[in-house]
């Protein structure tokens, strides 16, 4: 019996996964005032050379919250709110940051080193912006030299 219910199951399965959670937004409905989102493919490197695993933030006066993560070519693709891909249309600061953590042979981590000078780190001094709008809202970021400063480890 059960073996004739995973059989009839299995095969719907996807299906009732993607109903129940939906595709882009993990089922959640987009909030009324949400303003229309364009599509924002930033690049960042330094030195010349993508930066992977950074995280990228968005400043404006808004009430969105954007950011995202960059992939090993360098590339994030922003999302609004955590959710919704895509950024509302303004004017924004970008703020990056990335450590580096090494791991000892357990797994612990043993030593933090951030590799991004201060002034992109910080809204206020950051000299990186960008205009998104309904055109092309693609641009690459060069960082410049990479910094390697030691992060003190809290106990």
């Amino acid at each position: 019996m059960i073996r004739q219910t995973l059989t009839v199951f299995l095969p719907i399965l996807p299906f009732c996964v993607l109903l129940s959670v939906g595709c882009n937004d993990g089922g959640r409905a987009k909030p009324k005032d949400l303003p229309p989102l364009y599509a924002t493919t930033l690049t960042f490197t330094q030195e010349g050379v993508p930066l992977d695993d950074a995280s990228i933030v968005l400043h404006s006066d808004g009430r969105w919250a954007v950011a995202g993560r960059t992939n090993e070519k360098g590339e994030v693709i922003l999302t609004t709110n955590g959710y919704y891909d895509g950024v509302p249309a303004g004017t924004y600061k970008i703020s990056v940051t990335k450590i580096i953590f090494e791991q000892n042979s357990k797994g612990l981590i043993i030593k933090q080193t951030d590799v991004i000078p201060n002034q992109f780190k910080n809204e206020n001094t950051t000299p990186l912006e960008i205009e998104i709008g309904t055109k092309d809202n693609n641009k690459t970021f060069d960082l410049g030299k990479a910094i390697k400063v030691n992060v003190p480890i809290e106990p």
